[in-house]
């Protein structure tokens, strides 16, 4: 018994189809950005509230306000963006999630490796009708996927389809001593 392990020439493969993915709910930006000033203002005021003390004798310190607020616009910039670019997917076989603004990040989860589905949202979430879909596969102590930024309807639908798919395994999807036993009961509790 010989193991060929050849390499592939990447020209040879088959050219990826496109991917057509659906925006995450459009409230997802806004959530993000309610989410954000509210942090920020914690923030700021903790910041200015140790500036405004010791700016009195530093004339220089009075400028970490100005460095703050610049700071603070330019992550709400690339938060309202990063939000907007956001999308998700599910295909017969697989859920695909796409995020990130600098550093884009595809990830594609087979459906046949989920076993648990749950939703969640926060309150402030739950304000602008969104849910994060949690995907759990085996093996892992934390979620391996978590979809943020649908609509709740959205959300409900994959959820319950990806269950559907959880619970009603063919035989063929199913490791073969598994399938031979959902195909073969034992005669004996027959």
């Amino acid at each position: 018994m010989s193991l060929s392990n050849a390499l592939i020439d990447p020209s040879e493969l088959a050219a990826p189809e496109p991917l057509r993915l659906t925006p995450v709910a459009p409230a997802y930006a806004r959530y993000r950005m309610l989410s954000l000033s509210l942090r920020w203002l914690v923030a700021a005021t903790l910041i200015w509230a140790a500036v405004s003390e010791v700016a009195r004798n530093e004339p220089m310190l009075a400028l970490w306000p100005l460095a703050v607020t610049a700071l603070a616009v330019l992550h709400f910039v690339c938060a309202w963006r990063e939000a907007r670019s956001r999308a998700w997917g599910l295909r017969d076989h697989d859920l695909l999630y796409a995020s990130g603004l600098i550093q884009r990040r595809l990830t594609i989860l087979p459906c046949n490796r989920i076993q648990h589905v749950e939703t969640a949202s926060g309150p402030l979430e739950r304000k602008f009708g969104l849910l994060r879909v949690t995907c759990f596969t085996a093996g892992g102590l934390s979620a391996d996927l978590v979809i943020r930024g649908l609509a709740a309807t959205d959300a409900e639908r994959v959820r319950q389809y990806l269950l559907g798919r959880i619970h009603d395994l063919d035989p063929e999807a199913l490791p073969p001593k598994q399938a031979e036993h959902e195909q073969d009961p034992d005669p004996a509790t027959s």
